[in-house]
């Protein structure tokens, strides 16, 4: 379980270093509202809809990483939540056009949000493992979780 653990973390603190630089704005749109807060509610300025969730993502799956360390399952849920909340806001921007695919956005769309909505099925599915507080199972799926962000940057992350 430790080495599954260790293993964990490892990844978890790899794809964070990603998502961190996914979510940081470019030096073109930096502005002081560029490192507001991300809101599950509403995009802050400065940010697009999807820098908004992967923010939100990036924490909450920081916290399920901390989560297993101390045994506190039951908290893990509760980002997993704002995450899904934030996605609304991803599809609104989709849907309205004020957000755009940085790779053939029109031949794509369909593709990320198959990929999304399978994504977000694997956070579900972590929401109820850690309820269940089996924190073998829960790593696992923390790492099922983790796994699927790399096939989605590779296919629509900018530069």
């Amino acid at each position: 379980m430790r080495t599954h653990l260790l293993l964990i973390i490892a990844l978890a603190i790899t794809i964070s270093s990603a998502c961190r630089r996914e979510t940081e704005p470019s030096s073109a749109t930096s502005s002081p509202t560029a490192s507001a807060t991300a809101s599950p509610d509403l995009v802050p300025a400065g940010i697009t809809a999807v820098q908004n969730e992967m923010r939100l993502l990036h924490e909450a799956m920081r916290n399920c990483v901390t989560a297993l360390a101390y045994g506190t399952l039951d908290s893990i849920p509760e980002g997993l939540h704002t995450v899904h909340r934030a996605r609304e806001l991803t599809e609104k921007a989709l849907e309205s056009g004020s957000y755009k695919l940085p790779k053939n956005p029109e031949k794509q769309l369909a593709t990320f949000k198959d990929l999304d909505e399978q994504f977000h099925i694997e956070l579900e599915k972590l929401a109820a493992v850690a309820t269940s507080k089996d924190g073998a199972a829960t790593g696992r799926q923390v790492g099922v979780v983790l796994s699927k962000c790399s096939g989605c940057h590779a296919q629509f992350k900018p530069g």
